[in-house]
């Protein structure tokens, strides 16, 4: 892959930005949200693969968000290098609330309106103790630009997010509006790559590519 061997640009913050692996209960199909959920043997598997990827690339910084699942994921892909790996909680998936642990015919039984809410992507709408996708959109915009303001341009950096978090990113590179939200997919161990610059549009040249696409077999 071209983008992993390119020289840093003093211009330029460079995310290689994966979504993190197959966790244990994703068999379940329930909404995770926030709740704090391991990544499983295949996850890890899935981590691994890309590691052998990126051991002779050059990395500056790498953040997590404070979930163990993005926390493992960092170790894994970093294992081995004297880097400090930043866990920062403005990078968490969005809050569900109530319906996390919960399957979406377990919520569209328990609360019907707030379900149907969701699926017409209402911006402001927040399941009871959790957030609307307009607050956690805001919440994530206004991390990403403040790590950018803080580790500088002329960086490398290898970030694992999660769904939602990784939408937001992609959402912010291409100038779209929140209405476009689930017009990305992200699998699990899924990679992106954005170019953030000190001056001009942001630049994605790569989506949603998991580690099948680039022959592993997890």
């Amino acid at each position: 892959m071209k983008y992993l061997a390119e020289s840093i640009h003093p211009d330029r913050i460079r995310f290689f930005l994966f979504r993190h692996g197959h966790l244990e209960n994703s068999e379940q199909s329930v909404i995770n949200g926030s709740t704090d959920i391991p990544l499983s043997d295949r996850g890890r598997s899935q981590m691994e693969f890309w590691r052998e990827h990126f051991r002779v690339m050059s990395i500056d910084s790498c953040v997590s968000s404070n979930l163990q699942r993005t926390i493992e994921g960092i170790r894994i892909l970093t294992d081995g290098r004297m880097l400090f790996r930043e866990q920062n909680p403005e990078f968490r998936e969005r809050s569900f609330g109530t319906w996390e642990g919960k399957t979406r015919q377990e919520i569209s039984a328990l609360d019907p309106e707030g379900y149907l809410r969701w699926q017409e992507l209402d911006l402001s709408f927040a399941p009871d103790g959790g957030e609307s996708l307009r607050g956690f959109h805001g919440r994530i915009s206004l991390a990403l630009k403040d790590y950018i303001a803080r580790t500088g341009f002329g960086k490398n950096v290898l970030m694992v997010g999660h769904s939602g978090v990784n939408r937001v990113f992609l959402l912010n590179a291409m100038g779209l509006s929140l209405e476009h939200y689930f017009r990305f997919s992200q699998d699990y161990a899924a990679l992106n790559i954005i170019d953030f610059f000190r001056e001009g549009p942001p630049v994605v040249h790569l989506l949603n590519c998991p580690p099948s696409m680039v022959g592993g077999a997890i």
